[in-house]
């Protein structure tokens, strides 16, 4: 189920630990999402303790998302870069809870994954409609400029223009 990206807490140093990756997401994490494919996704930054004792993770999150396009269905591509800042665990007080096993090490990719999510459009598209139908069976794309009134209603029409006069 995907990659995994595990920090040690315990290797962190005063200048934390430097983050220099490159990570993808597989279908366990896109199966929900317009995402179609996410691969080769740079990670560069670092994870270090806060004045506080946080386990901050401070990177810049760049890649290319392949996702549909909204009118054709025809795949894009998504380019995008985020400034991360995240607090990966909060001030315990207490040392016992970062020394037990479960909170010595930490996977990172859900901290990813969740930020890359926010980048993602609601609608995309490239925008060149040149092979669009506009016309198909029952339908037709009109301009609100070049308004065509039913022909089963023209003489409707032309009563509510006389009553006009």
């Amino acid at each position: 189920m995907g990659d995994y990206m595990f920090i040690d807490l315990n290797k962190i140093t005063d200048k934390g630990i430097i983050i220099d990756t490159t990570v993808s997401f597989d279908e366990s994490y896109l199966k929900n999402t317009t995402i179609k494919k996410l691969d080769n996704v740079k990670v560069k930054g670092r994870i270090y303790y806060s004045i506080t004792d946080e386990v901050i993770m401070d990177a810049k999150v760049e890649g290319v998302m392949i996702l549909i396009d909204a009118c054709t269905l025809e795949d894009i591509d998504y380019p995008f870069t985020i400034n991360l800042q995240e607090i990966l665990v909060e001030n315990t007080q207490s040392d016992e809870k970062l020394s037990t096993n479960s909170q010595n090490t930490l996977d990172i990719m859900n901290v990813l994954w969740q930020n890359i999510v926010l980048e993602v459009p609601i609608r995309l598209t490239k925008g060149t409609f040149d092979n669009i139908p506009t016309k198909g069976e029952g339908w037709e794309l009109v301009n609100n400029s070049e308004k065509k009134i039913d022909p089963r209603l023209a003489k409707l029409q032309e009563l509510l223009d006389t009553r006009k006069e």
